[in-house]
């Protein structure tokens, strides 16, 4: 494996005394901070808001969720310990008061967990997801009427250009609709050293 491989596989997963340093990175980076406070701002909370998040690395967003909504709960999934270990020792208020639960797995163990959710998220995570109709279709089982999910991509790795984002979100949109999504939207943005893109779709309502 060459030493672009092992980076970018920490990023996937973290783990050992390299993913301590993706960790922090993940925690640190100017562009990963905005995204995910970007991406956050596009789910529109209201009151009590119950959200999930596939992927929580070190657990920022957690932090910047909770800190700007007082009442609202989260689930995180992370199939690193290691993140899930950061995302505890950075939240460990909102655990202690239960506003956080943080589970170690892949988004096939949402079934399993049981809960639903006025939103769900995720940053730069569903790019390392083998088969996203799948996830997509097992993230939207877990979602009420009306709920917004919001999956977000910056590139890092590979083609790091626009036009690489702009043809991936566009896929990822594709995916979104088969999955039964409505209302799906593509939003950009500007960040350096190319632009973060979202999809942004509803859960159907109910039919009257």
């Amino acid at each position: 494996m060459s030493i672009q491989e092992t980076i970018v596989g920490q990023f996937r997963k973290p783990h050992g005394l390299l993913g301590r340093l993706a960790g922090r990175i993940m925690a640190n980076r100017p562009s990963n901070l905005e995204r995910n406070a970007w991406t956050i701002e596009q789910l529109h909370l209201g009151r009590g808001a119950r959200v999930l998040e596939i992927g929580c690395g070190p657990g920022v967003a957690i932090e910047k969720l909770l800190s700007a909504y007082p009442d609202a709960e989260v689930t995180a999934i992370d199939h690193s310990a290691l993140m899930l270990r950061q995302a505890a020792a950075r939240n460990q208020q909102a655990l202690k008061r239960d506003r956080l639960h943080l589970y170690e797995g892949s988004v096939e163990l949402l079934d399993a967990i049981g809960e639903t959710y006025t939103a769900a998220f995720s940053c730069n995570v569903m790019q390392f997801v083998e088969d996203k109709l799948d996830a997509v279709q097992t993230v939207r089982r877990q979602l009420l009427p009306g709920a917004v999910f919001a999956t977000t991509f910056q590139p890092r790795s590979g083609d790091v250009s626009a036009e690489a984002g702009r043809a991936w979100i566009g896929q990822m949109a594709e995916i979104c609709c088969q999955a039964g999504f409505c209302d799906v939207e593509i939003r950009e943005l500007d960040l350096r050293p190319v632009p973060a893109f979202c999809v942004v779709c509803q859960q159907p309502e109910l039919q009257a």
